[in-house]
């Protein structure tokens, strides 16, 4: 922290984990951060949680130590995918972790939940999202399950839904949500009027972040650069800002198509990659209206064709 000087910074996450695992000692990094960066008075300043690993104590004391943002990794409140997940907490526990954060004063609570997981059924989303509308969170993401190799997913036969009925569920959570008045501004998430996550904007339309932590990634000074993944290595100070690349402008346009177009207001356009625009908006997938590229509904079902054409 101390490398990079008194950085002014409007956003914080503390996450890519359960960092709340650790307990108190969060309490220690909240400090370091606000005595190391020059936070805005409005900076906001979350911290991810698995409903098992905070308790009423650690909720009130980061809330007093400043955190104002709490996002919680709910899921599913079907404890039978939760088993599937792998997760270690249920459904009660979600629900007692969300009113616990209520009573500690947090009046910004994200609920992460997932689509397209193993035995889901359109049936079970509904429940989940029922549980969640009720409980009235100020911001939901809802990623559908991405099996990455590496991870024991990978080599297991898994009953997932077909591409159909994916995007039924994913159809269905948008209607459900936004029914509830949390309004999709981004491909996976959805906040109340003025709740969108500015920190997680900044990735889409391409801000600058600092990460800090092994196999932390930050886009910073014109560079994007990483820390190593090993611990030991990071610790000793011989794996940080490590494998630079500095960003010409071709690609930084590209990023800003490839990034913003995650967003459901897209991005302004003046004129850029015209082949590759009108070969999308000839096959329905981008609309170019009032200086703006956006995605179309169907163009939100394959965005990953839509992006790979900036890559």
């Amino acid at each position: 922290m101390r490398s990079y000087g008194a950085v002014e910074a409007d956003s914080v996450f503390i996450g890519g984990g359960t960092p709340t695992c650790i307990g108190e000692s969060l309490l220690r990094i909240v400090k370091s951060i606000k005595a190391n960066f020059a936070l805005t008075r409005n900076c906001e300043f979350s911290v991810e949680t698995n409903p098992k690993t905070a308790d009423a104590e650690l909720l009130y004391a980061l809330r007093e130590a400043g955190v104002n943002r709490l996002s919680i990794g709910a899921q599913s409140f079907s404890d039978g995918e939760l088993r599937e997940l792998g997760r270690i907490h249920c459904a009660e526990d979600i629900a007692d972790t969300f009113y616990a954060a209520r009573r500690a004063g947090f009046s910004n609570i994200n609920l992460d939940i997932m689509l397209a997981t193993p035995h889901q059924t359109l049936e079970s989303l509904s429940e989940t999202l029922n549980a969640v509308t009720q409980m009235g969170p100020e911001h939901v993401s809802a990623y559908s399950l991405i099996v990455e190799e590496g991870t024991p997913f990978f080599t297991m036969e898994l009953d997932l839904p077909n591409e159909d009925i994916e995007r039924e569920m994913y159809a269905l959570a948008c209607k459900r949500l936004e029914e509830a008045g949390l309004e999709r501004y981004e491909i996976s998430n959805f906040a109340k009027r003025g709740f969108e996550c500015r920190h997680n904007i900044k990735y889409w339309t391409r801000e600058q972040y600092i990460g800090l932590g092994a196999a932390a990634h930050s886009f910073f000074g014109g560079a994007r650069y990483s820390n190593a993944a090993d611990v030991d290595t990071y610790v000793r100070g011989d794996g940080r800002k490590c494998d630079f690349e500095a960003i010409s402008p071709l690609d930084a346009q590209k990023e800003y198509f490839m990034l913003g177009l995650r967003m459901k207001d897209g991005v302004k356009y003046n004129g850029e990659f015209p082949d590759k625009i009108e070969k999308l908006a000839s096959a329905g997938l981008v609309e170019v209206k009032e200086g703006r590229v956006r995605l179309t509904e169907r163009g939100g079902d394959v965005a990953n064709v839509v992006f790979r054409e900036f890559v």
